[in-house]
């Protein structure tokens, strides 16, 4: 599911938390958003059903707690809690359980909570939502008095599920398979910190939560410098950077690479705790072949490009 969520000056901070909710969960009719909502300026494209449930309707003052279920196990489910709460923001926090009797978490993504790693929001001025999901991911690109993205280095944000890539890693054990990530601390970082987990296991089988579970963003081959990179994106950005950076397709044309993100942390574990791209169809792009909000095609399907960083920097992400 993709929308441009439109909202008017004067918004109200409950009205867009409601209105962002109900699109995820399902909501297709705009007639049916709230008085906040600039109905015809809105777009919502569902091919792909945003995948997400309500969970937790009060779970404090501007926020509501949604869930979408694992890939590898439909009884087990990722939880956001969207929150409106803090002026001039839109929080996502990631939870790795929540009891919405007693409105409290388990295991939040540390930095998921803060304000400059989300996504902006206005309530005096007009702006835009740019609101991507699947029941793999959940993506908020914030557009509200001329600035794009969050606060900290201008990125989408969100919450993303990843593939199972360590032996250990099984769904009988438990571990949770998703993360908090800022995009834009994936351009715009050196050694790749852009994410974090609930939990995961180091290589001694210690379990590391909080601040202790950070994630570093690489692409494969791209970015290794020999100062702990960790083949980081920014890496790739900025070596793939001045060149043309198309590549031959099967009918003598070209087109635009597509590159996996994955997630790892070499001080922890010497192997990637696995990939985002093949599951929430969130890729990144070499620098300079796009600008924001351009469609590019992948495999016959459109992609739209959000901005990180900066103009020059894009991922491409599913388009409806």
């Amino acid at each position: 599911m993709r929308a441009d969520y439109k909202y008017l000056a004067g918004a109200t901070a409950a009205n867009i938390l409601d209105d962002m909710v109900a699109i995820l969960t399902g909501e297709t009719n705009i007639a049916s958003l709230s008085a906040s909502c600039n109905k015809g300026l809105t777009t919502i494209e569902s091919q792909i059903p945003p995948g997400w449930t309500l969970h937790d309707g009060s779970a404090g003052l501007n926020a509501k707690v949604i869930k979408a279920p694992l890939a590898d196990d439909a009884t087990r489910f990722k939880f956001v809690e969207v929150n409106t709460n803090t002026a001039g923001s839109i929080i996502t926090k990631v939870f790795e359980d929540y009891n919405a009797t007693t409105h409290a978490g388990t295991n939040l993504c540390y930095t998921s909570d803060v304000a400059n790693s989300n996504q902006r929001m206005s309530t005096n001025t007009a702006g835009t939502i740019h609101i991507c999901s699947s029941a793999r991911f959940l993506l908020l690109a914030g557009m509200s008095n001329g600035l794009w993205g969050s606060v900290t280095n201008a990125g989408p944000s969100g919450c993303f599920e990843r593939t199972r890539q360590c032996a250990w890693d099984t769904v009988a054990a438990g571990w949770p398979p998703f993360l908090f990530c800022n995009l834009g601390d994936l351009t715009a970082t050196s050694n790749g910190l852009s994410a974090y987990a609930p939990r995961y296991m180091d290589r001694t089988r210690t379990t590391l939560n909080g601040s202790s579970a950070p994630l570093y963003g690489f692409t494969g081959p791209f970015g290794s410098d020999g100062s702990n990179s960790q083949l980081s994106v920014f890496k790739m950005f900025a070596q793939l950077n001045g060149i043309d950076q198309r590549v031959p397709d099967e009918s003598g044309g070209y087109v635009t690479p597509f590159f996996p993100i994955s997630f790892l942390n070499y001080s922890t574990m010497p192997e990637a705790y696995g990939e985002i791209s093949s599951l929430c169809e969130v890729w990144a792009l070499p620098q300079g072949v796009a600008s924001n909000l351009d469609v590019l095609q992948k495999g016959g399907l459109d992609f739209i490009c959000l901005q990180g960083s900066t103009s020059t920097k894009m991922f491409a992400v599913r388009k409806g």
